[in-house]
């Protein structure tokens, strides 16, 4: 569908927004005239984030749904309605399989899928109610659509938020309320996502990860990315690319899933 080409005094909300990626959405989202609640797990630079770009803040667990309708409900109470959601908030953790325990997949899956869903269940509802168009932008990773040694975690958890958001996108625009979506899929970004084990909340933390595992590529900022967002957002647009020269690895991906289709074609019947 058509996106939302006027920002100024739309009411937006983002998440995982203390710093990196969030943080430059915010910014771009001020700078185009929107009024922005941000939303972090990290009480402290949220505090300072807010108060040096001018916005609002909210400390969330986005992997708690309790705390993402506590959002919700902020937000409403300030300003009375919601245009814009960014489902930002997310974390890294590579490691190849043998190396990944339970506890792994569920803090990765909790933030980078939970936190999204719960997202999309709280906020599309009020979008609905409160607002005559609006968006919601899920950040997933250019690893949502490609695969890698190194990512089972990160990317079962980015896959599946490129899929959420497809499906929801179709099915919004087969509604009668002018609600869109699109799918954030970056590729590197100069944040600290290689440190989320900081906010890991067990006490097995690992070392930060390291992001080598990643094929290299340009390395953009936070703010650059926020500006491509927004500019997604007015377009439109269903998938938010950040790293055009990435292409060859997601044609690689889908070279082999055509590949695998001629040869079932050529195979003979089963009896």
């Amino acid at each position: 569908m058509t996106g939302i080409g006027r920002i100024v005094d739309r009411v937006a909300v983002v998440t995982g927004a203390a710093s990196g990626i969030g943080r430059g959405i915010a910014e771009a989202l001020i700078s185009a005239g929107a009024r922005v609640v941000l939303a972090d797990i990290e009480a402290g630079p949220l505090e300072r984030t807010a108060a040096e770009i001018g916005a609002t803040a909210f400390r969330t667990d986005v992997s708690r749904i309790e705390d993402v309708e506590a959002l919700a409900g902020h937000a409403l109470e300030l300003y009375g309605r919601i245009d814009i959601v960014c489902n930002n908030a997310g974390v890294g953790h590579l490691a190849p399989f043998d190396e990944l325990t339970l506890d792994d997949f569920s803090w990765v899956l909790d933030v980078n899928l939970r936190g999204v869903i719960n997202g999309m269940i709280t906020f599309v509802p009020i979008i609905r109610e409160t607002s005559d168009d609006g968006w919601i932008v899920n950040t997933a990773s250019i690893a949502g659509l490609f695969d890698a040694p190194g990512m089972a975690a990160y990317a079962a958890s980015k896959f599946a938020v490129v899929a959420l958001t497809e499906t929801v996108a179709q099915e919004l625009a087969q509604s009668p309320t002018r609600l869109g979506a699109s799918v954030l899929v970056p590729g590197l970004v100069d944040t600290a996502i290689g440190d989320s084990e900081r906010n890991r909340p067990s006490g097995s933390r690992h070392a930060p990860t390291q992001l080598d595992q990643i094929p290299p590529g340009r390395m953009l900022s936070p703010a650059a990315v926020g500006e491509m967002v927004v500019d997604g957002i007015r377009r439109g647009e269903l998938y938010i690319v950040t790293h055009p020269e990435m292409l060859p690895l997601v044609e690689e991906r889908h070279d082999r899933i055509e590949a695998a289709f001629r040869a079932a074609a050529d195979r003979a019947p089963l009896a």
